[in-house]
């Protein structure tokens, strides 16, 4: 069957714009995924619906075919209601999103003596039930648990170990699932949505041509980074500067690297691959973006995956590594996330190759074993 669709008014639209090339592609995801995905919004049965050895925690934070997951105790007993209030008091059970020691000794045991759930939502809200000691009746609800503060030890999560006790009590209070998530997104498929009920803001519907022509005007260039982007477009978005999509005023829109975008406030929903990542960095070095390298331009530039390693290497002293560094190898180019190339040190989010770099006499380290032999690791470095 043959449709005939009339553009004409879409064109006399565009044309006071000018001559606007637009790169987009089309893309879909299984359906299978997005059931994984709506499942474990609700969260999923450990030992029923997923089994303990099909978590993977080979990189620190716990992975459950691609999504990035989380562990509790979904029974709170018999202070439920309270725990319903108040999810931060000391006797609720807490979430956990790494593999701490509580995790290790589930695995080293081949079995849990609670009923775990497995969860990837980013709302700070968690089914809980349990049985009141007064009435004897059960109820159901959703609490503000804590996270486990043995998994954001041992992640080095934001420098937490550092933190003298009254400040880790606050943070783990002000604790953001989302900005977890975010941190560690090089890692997954996607970012999960926050609940079942999430909905995106809307864009404004010329938004479209609004954001070529800024960056046609700016030849592809990041406004924060200055990384040129013009044979990769798609790396290169418009940013609102006060999360108003609505207003699209220039002086209220920046063209920039999807790297520095997501790095922006309160945009912990953007999801940017490891792939993404890399090739950015890359670019920055090709183009001469880094003049130095120290721990500001690592912690602005570095995949956010490496914040915990390049917090520890900052207060332990050692020298700082670079960014954008390939190495080639019979056909094929390996791209480093961090590395040390006089030490032949690197460390890798995805450790596919590692085995390549291994060969040419480089030590590698996925971020997560770094910091948890940091004592070798370091050695290696100095």
């Amino acid at each position: 069957m043959k449709l005939n669709v009339d553009l004409s008014a879409l064109h006399l639209a565009i044309a006071p714009l000018g001559q606007i090339i637009t790169h987009f592609s089309i893309t879909s995801q299984s359906n299978e995924l997005k059931s994984i995905g709506s499942h474990l919004i609700k969260g999923l049965i450990l030992g029923k619906d997923i089994q303990l050895n099909e978590i993977d925690a080979s990189v620190g934070v716990l992975n459950y075919k691609g999504y990035q997951v989380m562990l509790y105790i979904p029974d709170q007993g018999s202070n439920i209601l309270n725990i319903i209030k108040n999810g931060k008091q000391k006797i609720a059970k807490k979430i956990h999103i790494a593999e701490c020691k509580t995790i290790i000794e589930m695995r080293e045991g081949g079995r849990f003596n609670d009923r775990y759930d497995v969860i990837s939502r980013t709302d700070g809200l968690f089914p809980v039930f349990g049985v009141d000691i007064n009435t004897k009746e059960e109820h159901k609800g959703e609490s503000d648990l804590s996270v486990c503060q043995n998994c954001l030890t041992q992640l080095h999560y934001l420098k937490f170990p550092e933190l003298s006790w009254d400040k880790k009590l606050r943070f783990v209070n002000a604790f953001s699932y989302i900005q977890f998530f975010e941190n560690f997104s090089s890692y997954f498929k996607s970012l999960p949505k926050a609940t079942a009920r999430f909905h995106s803001g809307d864009y404004t519907p010329d938004w479209t041509s609004i954001s070529s022509k800024i960056r046609n005007e700016l030849n592809y260039t990041c406004e924060q980074c200055g990384v040129e982007l013009k044979e990769d477009s798609k790396l290169l978005h418009v940013h609102h500067i006060n999360g108003n999509k609505t207003n699209n005023t220039r002086e209220n829109l920046r063209a920039l690297c999807v790297d520095c975008h997501k790095k922006q406030p309160h945009h912990d929903h953007l999801y940017v691959s490891n792939e993404d990542v890399l090739r950015i960095n890359t670019l920055r070095r090709e183009q001469h973006k880094f003049d130095v390298f120290d721990y500001n331009t690592l912690q602005e530039c570095a995949d956010t995956a490496l914040d915990g390693l390049l917090q520890k290497c900052q207060s332990s002293k050692l020298a700082s590594g670079e960014l954008g560094i390939m190495i080639k190898e019979k056909n094929q180019v390996i791209p480093i996330d961090l590395c040390w190339p006089r030490r032949k040190v690197a460390v890798l989010i995805n450790m596919d190759n590692a085995h390549i770099l291994e060969s040419n006499g480089w030590s590698v380290f996925s971020a997560f074993n770094a910091l948890r032999d940091f004592e070798s690791f370091q050695n290696k470095v100095r």
